[in-house]
């Protein structure tokens, strides 16, 4: 049973954002049938990515004190059955591409792989690794823009870069940010720290990193209201407008309490699952008119609910760490 617990923490089921890629890449495109299939594929890569990072961080996590008890870190699971775990993972995801999907849509998903790993083995070393990660995100999304078709409408193309500037502030800011004081005592470099972030006794953010984060969610929101002129936007419009402004406020409340860890990956937590409402909303006219409002709804509401019950099921309610 404690092994079982082990994996289901290494598998972070409430990591659900890049699953939901692929198949919101594919709606981009005007793709509206075998979604399940990019789901899957979604899963399996997601999952991949977290346990290779723990992978990659295990030393690392071992000094950490807030970490250091995930599976990988504390010997619970071993690197070897966290190999072939993997190596299962990707198999899946690359015999589903090859069997249904186009050459275009396996490719996009590699360069997914390749990305990923590139953040996962140097996201301790340089600064500015976030932007790997969120190419990865970029790739899968196209991996699933491209599964039935060999071109990309501009909404589409558009709507590719949302996935790089998610991760760009909820990786390269808030991540950062709820690790900082351990970050930077074992002299791991960030984006943070290129910015000029101390660390005594109390945490110092210059102000340009604080405008840094501001600005890549302002253009996040600039194009998530361009796209708006390339498809139906009724309801679409009214829920980017609300997000816009819950973004906003919750980016102000993760650097306020950025002396209060508790209280900052609360308000991170939030901003993330707006994050992701807002991208799945530029759709929802689209897809309610193409398929069904019910699908709209729940490609807004599913994953948030979802993040949740994982967190109080297999998490006891705690924040994300």
């Amino acid at each position: 049973m404690e092994k079982l617990k082990g994996y289901l923490q290494l598998m972070r089921l409430y990591g659900i954002f890049i699953v939901m890629m692929p198949v919101l890449g594919a709606i981009a495109n005007g793709i509206f049938h075998h979604l399940l299939f990019l789901l899957i594929v979604g899963i399996a890569a997601n999952i991949f990515g977290f346990i290779q990072n723990d992978y990659f961080d295990i030393e690392i996590d071992k000094k950490s004190g807030y970490v250091a008890n995930r599976p990988l870190a504390s010997g619970l699971i071993s690197k070897e059955e966290a190999i072939i775990f993997m190596a299962i993972l990707f198999l899946i995801s690359l015999l589903i591409t090859m069997l249904f999907f186009s050459y275009f849509s396996l490719l996009f998903l590699l360069l997914y792989y390749l990305f990923y790993t590139i953040y996962n083995k140097f996201s301790k070393k340089f600064a500015w690794m976030e932007y790997s990660l969120g190419l990865a995100a970029t790739m899968i999304f196209l991996a699933g823009s491209f599964s039935y078709k060999k071109e990309i409408t501009l909404a589409c193309f558009l709507a590719s870069f949302l996935p790089l500037l998610k991760y760009a502030f909820n990786v390269g800011v808030s991540a950062n940010l709820k690790d900082i004081k351990y970050d930077l005592m074992q002299s791991v470099i960030t984006t943070p720290a290129t910015f000029g972030a101390k660390v005594n006794d109390k945490i110092y953010l210059p102000k340009t990193f604080i405008y840094y984060g501001y600005a890549l969610k302002i253009v996040f929101i600039l194009i998530s209201f361009s796209i708006l002129y390339y498809l139906p936007a009724r309801i679409s419009l009214l829920l980017i407008t609300v997000t816009s402004f819950a973004l906003l406020y919750t980016i102000y409340k993760i650097f306020e309490n950025v002396e209060k860890r508790k209280e900052m990956l609360f308000y991170a937590e939030i901003h993330e699952i707006f994050t992701y409402i807002m991208l799945a909303s530029i759709f929802y006219d689209y897809v309610a008119i193409n398929v069904n409002a019910f699908l709209s709804f729940a490609l807004i509401i599913f994953p948030p609910i979802w993040i949740i019950l994982c967190l109080k099921i297999f998490f006891g309610g705690k924040p994300l760490e």
